[in-house]
C-alpha cells in the first residue's frame, strides 16, 4: 500500500531527521568527551574535569582528533588514545603547565611522545583550516578561547551540508539553535549560533 504524503509533510519529516541527527552527534560529543577525561584521569591522576565546562565544544575537537589517531595508528589501546588526545587538546584549552608537563611526563613514559608530536601538529592544522572557515564567513575570532567556543560545529557540518541541500528552512535553523543551546552544551547564544549555522548553510549553498 502506498502512502502519500505532501510536499510540507515530507519537508517536515526531512527536518525532524536532520534535528535527530544533530542531537545524536552533540550526545556523542558529550559522551565521548566524559569517556576521554575519565580514562585520562585514571591514569595520571590528574583532574581534568575542568575542562567539562566547556561542554560538547571540546568533543568537536576531540572527535576528528580521535579519527585521525585511529586511522593513523590503529594500534594504540583506549587508554592510550584518550591520553594523547588529552594532551593535545589541553595545549589549547589550558595555560596550566603543571598540568601539561605531567600529561608530556606520563606520554613519554608510554613511548608515545612521536605519536603525540604527530597529532599535535595535525590538531594545530584542523585548528588552522577551521579558523580559516570561520573567518571566511564574516566571524572575527581575536582569541584563541573564542576560536575555541565554535569547534562544536565541526561534527555537525554533515548535517548543515544536508540542511543546505534540501533547502533552506529558516524555521528549522532557529529551532537547532534554540535547541543546541538549551542543551547547556555550548558556549555562545542562540541568537549568535542561528546567526552561524545561517552562514554556514549559505556558504554550503554557495
Amino acid at each position: 500500500m502506498k502512502i502519500i504524503i505532501t510536499e510540507n509533510q515530507k519537508k517536515s519529516l526531512l527536518n525532524e531527521s536532520i534535528a535527530n541527527k544533530i542531537a545524536d552527534s552533540v550526545t556523542k560529543m558529550k559522551n565521548f568527551t566524559k569517556k576521554v577525561i575519565s580514562e585520562s584521569s585514571e591514569q595520571t591522576g590528574l583532574d581534568f574535569s575542568f575542562l567539562l565546562s566547556w561542554g560538547a565544544t571540546l568533543g568537536g575537537l576531540m572527535i576528528p582528533v580521535s579519527q585521525f589517531i585511529e586511522g593513523n595508528h590503529p594500534e594504540l589501546s583506549s587508554m592510550d588514545l584518550s591520553l594523547i588526545i588529552i594532551g593535545a587538546i589541553t595545549t589549547y584549552y589550558t595555560s596550566n603547565k603543571k598540568i601539561i608537563s605531567k600529561l608530556l611526563d606520563e606520554i613519554k613514559k608510554r613511548g608515545l611522545i612521536d605519536i603525540f608530536d604527530e597529532v599535535l601538529s595535525a590538531t594545530e592544522n584542523l585548528k588552522n583550516v577551521f579558523l580559516s572557515f570561520v573567518e571566511s564567513l564574516n566571524i572575527t575570532v581575536n582569541r584563541m578561547s573564542n576560536m575555541l567556543a565554535y569547534t562544536f560545529i565541526i561534527p555537525l557540518l554533515p548535517q548543515l551540508l544536508e540542511i543546505a541541500q534540501s533547502g533552506f528552512d529558516e524555521n528549522l535553523i532557529r529551532s537547532l539553535s534554540m535547541r543546541l543551546a538549551g542543551y547547556g552544551v555550548v558556549t555562545i547564544s542562540s541568537t549568535v549560533l542561528k546567526n552561524l549555522i545561517t552562514k554556514i548553510i549559505k556558504r554550503f549553498r554557495s
